[in-house]
């Protein structure tokens, strides 16, 4: 899924480049999202968060926080595109 679009002006062509600035839960394809125990606000060594929304839309940004921990990184992204209002 598309979530934004920005562009890119190159010379005078204009390129159209998908991010992903925000996501609706939609899942990794192919990938089982585990499900972490803390809230997706706080950092934690076991992968994911507690909000399988925030969890699908994160990582389908960054698969690090699927696979190893839940760190600022994830934090931020969960905060910033997915809707966790950790600020």
């Amino acid at each position: 899924m598309l979530c934004n679009q920005i562009g890119i002006l190159a010379a005078s062509l204009v390129l159209w480049i998908p991010f992903v600035d925000s996501c609706e839960s939609d899942p990794v394809p192919g990938v089982d999202l585990p499900a972490g125990g803390q809230p997706c606000c706080e950092p934690s060594s076991d992968a994911a968060c507690d909000d399988p929304d925030i969890v699908a839309c994160v990582c389908g940004r960054d698969t690090y926080c699927c696979e190893r921990d839940w760190d600022p990184a994830c934090i931020s992204q969960a905060d910033e595109f997915c809707g966790a209002e950790c600020s």
